[in-house]
């Protein structure tokens, strides 16, 4: 009995190590940068939810009244302005993707390999079935998140992956790309102060950073103390920073005149929301809110007060 149970085992065992040759797996193994990539593309497509939702609760509230026109219209610009960002990244991580090599399945052994496969199962029966495991499980665990984006797997948890971010920043602080993804995830959640401690870091590991100047700059005007003109001041300065590498940029302009009219420099809030409806498509509500605010500006009423 005991070499027919020994035949059994070691049959069993092949069989197990020639199971990755003719399953055909539908998940590539994505390691390294790609990794990094897919992550990402989680976290935006979370803030995209998170952004989609704010700026739908943001039209119900205004439609209701719950919202002062000048708070609408802030929030609305500068959430846009973060949406359009996302969907632009989105659109450039979709299109990497798109040139991965496509998913080969491995066919069944040849003949030749039927004769190497049970020689292998001899000298590594002993072991090999559990490290294929580990590793196998392993992969797919790294899978799951780009799976479950596909709608293969639960819906994302924004707070679950929050969590994850914070424990892999716990690791490593200085993390630029990491530090980014939080500053980006705290803000569609709504946690600024989260939000200010992960964009000073972003500033600190690279402090010509664009995104991290706006973002910064807009989490002080949002979370400021009425009349406190030294946030306004830091506000503005980081506004600046931003517009050197995006001056064009009309979102950016329209925080900035902000910070002016909370500095009462009138004139100069005046040029910047006319530089920022001079970028707007025209005829759109955006565009609107911009001419809105100039008008009343310029009619002596102080906007967003």
């Amino acid at each position: 009995m005991f070499p027919v149970a020994a035949v059994l085992m070691l049959m069993g065992v092949i069989a197990f190590l020639a199971y990755p040759f003719w399953r055909k797996s539908q998940i590539p193994l994505i390691v390294g940068h790609e990794a990094s990539l897919d992550e990402e593309r989680v976290d935006l497509e979370i803030e995209k939810q998170s952004l989609l939702k704010i700026l739908s609760d943001l039209e119900i509230d205004s439609a209701q009244g719950n919202v002062a026109a000048a708070d609408y219209t802030r929030l609305k610009l500068s959430n846009e302005h973060r949406l359009v960002a996302v969907l632009d990244r989105l659109d450039v991580l979709t299109r990497k993707g798109s040139g991965r090599p496509k998913v080969k399945t491995m066919a069944a052994p040849s003949r030749f390999n039927w004769l190497i496969i049970p020689v292998l199962g001899l000298l590594i029966a002993g072991g090999s079935a559990g490290v294929y495991k580990l590793v196998y499980m392993r992969f797919e665990q790294q899978q799951f998140a780009a799976a479950a984006r596909e709608g293969g797997g639960p819906p994302i948890n924004p707070v679950e992956m929050v969590a994850r971010l914070e424990e892999r920043l716990k690791k490593n602080p200085n993390d630029l790309q990491g530090q980014l993804m939080a500053g980006r995830s705290y803000m569609a959640l709504e946690r600024w102060p989260e939000a200010e401690k992960a964009w000073r870091k972003v500033l600190e590991l690279d402090e010509k950073n664009e995104t991290a100047h706006y973002s910064l700059g807009e989490i002080l005007i949002r979370t400021a103390a009425p009349g406190n003109n030294a946030v306004a001041e830091e506000a503005l300065s980081h506004f600046d920073k931003a517009l050197i590498r995006l001056p064009q940029d009309p979102s950016i302009l329209w925080a900035r005149g902000i910070a002016l009219v909370q500095l009462g420099r009138l004139p100069e809030a005046d040029e910047a929301w006319t530089q920022a409806f001079q970028y707007l498509p025209q005829g759109t509500e955006s565009s609107d809110m911009v001419k809105k605010a100039l008008q009343d500006l310029r009619g002596g009423r102080i906007p967003l007060s």
